[in-house]
């Protein structure tokens, strides 16, 4: 952090447009490379708390060197994090706190939508005009992308529906909930393990909540998720019970993912440990609000 700190104070320091970059770029290097000190982690606050300084040095380097793709998503992972971090405290809130909650979710909402934007700024960059493409002619602009473009067709994806289920009111993201699938759907058309079976645990929830889509597909993506994590992501566990069990009122099989998601040893995948920390936390939640979850819990 000692480093980061000296190189931003370099970069703002120097005069000279090259060298500033030359340091900038230096500096991106390093922090692109440096996720897992936060992944890694098992305090979830101390995260959330540390997150928006770390974003905001990002985002003053990428007004530097605006085409750093380590930079970018980076940042784009970043906001996503601290997105989801926001929004899990919403959800809590909003059993005592309506106002508050909504608040909470509305910033999350744009939170994410400030990451997929990151995300789609790598990709604008690699081919021009991607992101008109999306709204004009979507199959044939993915069609251009390859198994390299895999991290930011996630994250552009993954960051569009966050902020849909972030706020759910919000009519315009509604309209491009359809791309936000898309998106992850090349994802498994290029890379089909790409992130340890992240793709696939994504779609099990949209399979579930897009008009038309299919119960079976979503337990056909979370058999996928499952083995390509070797049962050790909590939060694959929960995208089952959350997207699949509510909505069939399988009190049993939720109470199984719940039971299952608790039991994933955190220290076995340390990369995926604040994660796991944060699923299983969502878990012991969730376990308390069966009763208003099911009709005939007991």
């Amino acid at each position: 952090m000692r480093l980061l700190l000296v190189l931003a104070l370099a970069a703002a320091l120097l005069g000279g447009c090259s060298i500033k970059q030359t340091v900038v770029n230096y500096a991106g290097d390093a922090i692109s490379g440096g996720g897992g000190v936060w992944s890694s982690d098992e305090d979830p606050q101390l995260i959330k708390e540390a997150i928006p300084f770390g974003l905001k040095t990002n985002e003053s380097l990428l007004q530097v060197s605006p085409d750093h793709e380590g930079l970018l998503e980076a940042t784009a992972t970043g906001f996503l994090a601290y997105a989801l971090l926001i929004k899990e405290e919403a959800d809590r809130v909003e059993v005592d706190d309506l106002k508050a909650a909504r608040k909470l979710k509305s910033r999350a909402s744009k939170l994410f939508i400030r990451g997929r934007d990151y995300a789609l700024s790598a990709l604008e960059q690699r081919y021009p005009g991607f992101t008109e493409g999306l709204m004009t002619d979507r199959d044939a602009v993915l069609a251009q992308t390859t198994a390299a473009d895999a991290p930011f067709l996630y994250l552009a994806g993954a960051g569009w529906a966050g902020a849909l289920g972030a706020d759910t009111g919000n009519l315009g993201l509604v309209a491009d909930f359809p791309t936000a699938g898309s998106l992850v759907e090349r994802v498994l058309e290029v890379d089909d393990s790409f992130g340890q079976g992240s793709a696939h645990e994504f779609m099990v929830s949209f399979e579930a909540a897009r008009p038309g889509g299919s119960i079976e597909a979503a337990r056909r993506h979370y058999d996928r998720a499952l083995e390509l994590s070797g049962g050790k992501r909590a939060s694959v566990y929960l995208a089952l019970a959350e997207a699949v069990s509510i909505g069939e009122q399988d009190v049993n099989e939720f109470r199984a993912m719940l039971k299952a998601a608790r039991a994933v040893d955190i220290d076995e995948t340390p990369n995926d440990r604040l994660l796991n920390v944060v699923a299983q936390e969502r878990a012991e939640w969730l376990e308390e609000q069966i009763p208003d979850l099911f009709l005939l819990a007991d």
